[in-house]
């Protein structure tokens, strides 16, 4: 049953301690992010006395924050430039397959685990937090370093590679056949080329209904863009956050930079 008092509560909790860890490591110049992390650990449920113990509404809200921030990556680009970086930083995407994956594979095996566990436990060395990293980048204002778009190439192969990674191991663990195996990959591939090309064709057209001078249409219209996207994939067994990263490289030209200066508050509340 929805209890508003402990709703209310746990936020006001979060949004305070998230405060004090703001000041906190901005003072010891470091990432806020990794604030963040810490103060969930010590006022989460994993303690002999928690604050929070509403993990669920926090989840919620987190997720939120992590399709809102991989949004605001995806303005940053152009459907033409992300199909160009793929293409040019593909060899760099699969040395970062090869060197984080296989890791993980083989401790998996060591470990006695069967091929499936090992794969599963591949793809969590694998993949990395486009979120926390990307709000790193920002935190430490490197987001106009040179090396910087490379390194958010990579993070954007790997969130791709997991677009068919995780319905495949999905599959695999549920016990489907291998024409279920690869009915799921093909359609989560499939929905991720039709929004692409979806960006690139009606992009524009997307980006001029979207605009306008008022702050609040605006905002809505753009909430609305990136929660439908987002949803939509994740319905199909690819991850929220990559749809909300295609959302974002949908918007382009005066409606990208309207959108960002209009989610940067929001972002960092739920974020």
């Amino acid at each position: 049953m929805y209890d508003a008092h402990e709703f209310l509560r746990t936020l006001a909790v979060v949004l305070c301690v998230a405060a004090v860890t703001t000041v906190v490591f901005q003072r010891l110049r470091q990432p806020v992010g990794f604030g963040y992390l810490f103060a969930g650990m010590i006022i989460g449920p994993h303690v002999p006395i928690p604050i929070v113990a509403d993990v669920a509404t926090v989840q919620t809200l987190a997720e939120t924050g992590v399709i809102l921030l991989l949004f605001s990556l995806g303005l940053e680009y152009s459907a033409r430039e992300l199909i160009d970086s793929m293409w040019s930083n593909a060899p760099i995407g699969l040395l970062d397959f090869v060197l984080n994956f296989t890791p993980g594979l083989v401790a998996g095996f060591v470990l006695g685990w069967g091929p499936v566990a090992a794969t599963v436990l591949g793809g969590i060395t694998y993949i990395s937090s486009s979120g926390v990293i990307a709000r790193t980048l920002h935190d430490l204002e490197w987001m106009g370093n040179r090396e910087t778009p490379i390194v958010l190439a990579i993070l954007v192969f790997e969130d791709l590679v997991m677009a068919g990674f995780l319905p495949f191991i999905t599959a695999v663990l549920v016990g489907g056949g291998g024409t279920r195996v690869v009915l799921s990959i093909a359609l989560s591939l499939l929905a991720v080329l039709a929004v692409l090309a979806g960006a690139a064709r009606y992009g524009p057209a997307l980006s001029r209904a979207v605009f306008s001078h008022s702050d609040e249409a605006m905002l809505l219209g753009v909430l609305a863009i990136v929660l439908l996207t987002a949803g939509g994939t994740q319905a199909l067994n690819i991850s929220a956050a990559v749809g909300a990263f295609l959302a974002g490289i949908a918007v382009s030209g005066p409606s990208a930079d309207r959108a960002r200066s209009l989610l940067v508050p929001l972002r960092a509340v739920f974020a």
